[in-house]
């Protein structure tokens, strides 16, 4: 149902996975690793825990995806020169593991897989099934805990926060009050938004969204995607970047118009890594971020008291670093982009601040 014209703002909100950390949910690929290591025979699972102790970011399975496919192509290119026994592992469980698949049978030689295209049909299979997993193990957290209640009321305030700040902050004995009101404002629809989410988890009814664009998919319709990024991906690598896998999800029909012209837009949760620029270069280059009057607000949780100085320093450095990239694409005209962040900043157009969650019971 449209809507729109009920609002009194026109809001984008971009969530990234510390929304369902703020909630609650454990969401993170290391709570997803330690509930299958002992039950899940999959080669990213492997993988993981075998570089654990010398990688610091084990758990990023789209880093660890891109490293396994490279290792491949070089192994079957001869120019290999990584870890062989591990490699040599790997391959080994991985042809055990599809042996008795017929259609298969003819292309493994000695427990080893005969080619790249035959390693790499595999991985897809792998792939597939990390995500159907993940999303299993997804759905069954959801059930655990207040992650319904909690998303709801952080998605409320997300969508209030700048316009209706008062009903942000918990008071003794006015909690009633306060979610009274900001139920009643959500049902009104002044202050519904948009959701630009890269969780795989939905966003609840009670926030009244919009339009919801789970742009990786997610676990209510069972279509959940990972993969590399596509920027510099050589080209046998194409059909496990997320560009390309989200071509085969093209039948999606709830699409957000990110060409509309958004009062603000506000993040909340997301790291502003470089794999998902193209995601946000896509957003700021429909709204014409530089001639537009939109306002950017970045929002984020102290979630350690004691590492509050260098939470709120990462976060200032992740969006200037994201918008000196942005600035560095205006072919067109560079001297917008050197001065974009400076322009924002002049015009009253750019925050970067905490997020009050004390209304979440969590």
């Amino acid at each position: 149902m449209d809507i729109a014209d009920n609002r009194r703002v026109k809001q984008l909100i971009v969530l990234g996975n510390g929304f369902d950390l703020t909630c609650g949910l454990k969401s993170q690929y290391e709570d997803f690793y330690s509930s299958v290591k002992d039950n899940f025979n999959n080669i990213l699972v492997d993988y993981a825990f075998g570089t654990k102790l010398k990688n610091p970011n084990w758990t990023d399975v789209e880093s660890n995806l891109l490293d396994l496919l490279n290792s491949f192509a070089s192994y079957y290119k001869g120019v290999y020169d990584g870890d062989v026994a591990m490699l040599f592992d790997l391959l080994d469980n991985l042809s055990s593991k599809y042996r008795s698949r017929g259609d298969l049978e003819e292309h493994i030689r000695d427990q080893k897989l005969e080619n790249l295209p035959i390693a790499f049909s595999l991985m897809k299979e792998e792939v597939k099934e990390f995500e159907k997993r993940l999303a299993i193990y997804l759905k069954s957290q959801i059930l655990i805990g207040n992650y319904y209640r909690n998303s709801r009321k952080l998605a409320v305030s997300l969508c209030l926060a700048e316009y209706r700040n008062d009903l942000l902050c918990a008071y003794e004995g006015s909690r009633t009050e306060k979610y009274a009101e900001r139920k009643r404002l959500m049902q009104t629809g002044e202050y519904i938004a948009d959701f630009f989410s890269f969780n795989y988890t939905p966003v609840y009814k009670g926030a009244n969204p919009h339009q919801i664009q789970n742009i990786h998919g997610n676990i209510d319709g069972n279509n959940t995607i990972l993969g590399i990024d596509g920027h510099e991906a050589e080209d046998d690598l194409l059909e496990f970047t997320k560009t390309y896998r989200l071509l085969s999800h093209s039948q999606v029909t709830e699409r957000i118009d990110l060409s509309q012209r958004f009062h603000c837009i506000k993040f909340f949760g997301h790291s502003l890594g470089e794999a998902d620029y193209s995601y946000f270069q896509s957003i700021f280059d429909g709204l014409d971020l530089y001639n537009a009057k939109t306002k950017l607000f970045f929002y984020f949780e102290v979630y350690d008291p004691e590492k509050r100085t260098e939470i709120i320093s990462n976060n200032y450095h992740a969006v200037s670093k994201l918008l000196k990239h942005y600035g560095e694409t205006f072919k067109s005209n560079p001297d917008h982009g050197k001065n974009l962040m400076h322009k924002l900043i002049l015009e009253g157009r750019l925050t970067v601040k905490e997020l009050d969650c004390s209304l979440l019971d969590k």
